[in-house]
């Protein structure tokens, strides 16, 4: 087996700016080595609070002032504030059910980013959008139509989604709140398609970040949880799908 492509990633999420935007600066602080992408998972800010997300932007460009971000929203970049963020922010590369290919190095990198899905909608959204119900239902379809394209068209491909991805990297949490944690449809859908990494937020009090199942390696990359920022390597294998990681 020997790595044929690979990345340096820096992925976080649940900065809640301003709530931890003091340990965001901190971590980043503290990282010496170059960093090919950036990966923002969402609630960055906390409850709509657009100008939040200045000093946390700042801070990361005074650090990196090159590299490619890209940001997916979570829950607390509240829905219909999406262009609001787009225009104020076009240093980033925002993706709400999208995909981006970056080239880093002579490599391709694909770029998969949602809000992700939940088994049961919060008691919040099931009162105030009860549309969701049928988003969740169908997001997953649609996630997998995109790490399918993106998978024809980069060398390594990435899966960012704010909510957990099946709920491993949730143990930690009530049992009772897991399925408004995130999806068990989008574990299915990453053993379908094999995507080279997975990164989500949102469980905060998570205990077990780190998982493999499938060959697939899914983060946790909460600020939260981890009370650090994830950088590691994501390599694609010659041999296979299976992927290299190092952090």
């Amino acid at each position: 087996m020997s790595v044929d492509k690979c990345v340096k990633v820096l992925a976080t999420g649940d900065v809640h700016s301003p709530d931890y935007l003091k340990l965001y600066m901190e971590s980043i602080k503290r990282i010496n080595n170059d960093i090919d992408i950036i990966l923002w998972v969402g609630d960055m800010v906390r409850r709509g609070r657009v100008e939040a997300l200045e000093p946390v932007l700042r801070a990361t460009r005074e650090k990196f002032p090159n590299t490619k971000i890209v940001s997916i929203y979570g829950n607390e970049e509240y829905w219909g504030l999406e262009e609001v963020f787009r225009k104020r922010y076009q240093d980033i590369i925002w993706l709400d059910d999208e995909y981006v290919v970056i080239n880093v190095r002579d490599v391709k990198v694909g770029v998969v980013g949602t809000r992700g899905a939940l088994e049961r909608p919060t008691r919040w959204q099931r009162k105030n959008k009860p549309e969701l119900w049928r988003i969740y239902r169908e997001r997953p379809k649609r996630i997998e139509l995109l790490l399918r394209e993106a998978k024809a068209k980069a060398d390594i491909v990435i899966l960012a989604s704010h909510y957990t991805v099946g709920f491993e990297t949730a143990k930690g949490e009530p049992e009772s709140i897991l399925p408004e944690m995130g999806s068990r449809a989008m574990m299915d859908v990453v053993l379908r398609t094999k995507p080279d990494a997975v990164f989500h937020a949102h469980a905060h009090n998570a205990k077990v970040l780190e998982v493999e199942i499938g060959h697939v390696k899914i983060c946790n990359v909460s600020i939260v949880a981890r009370k650090n920022v994830w950088i590691g390597n994501v390599c694609r294998i010659k041999r296979g799908l299976e992927v290299f990681f190092k952090s």
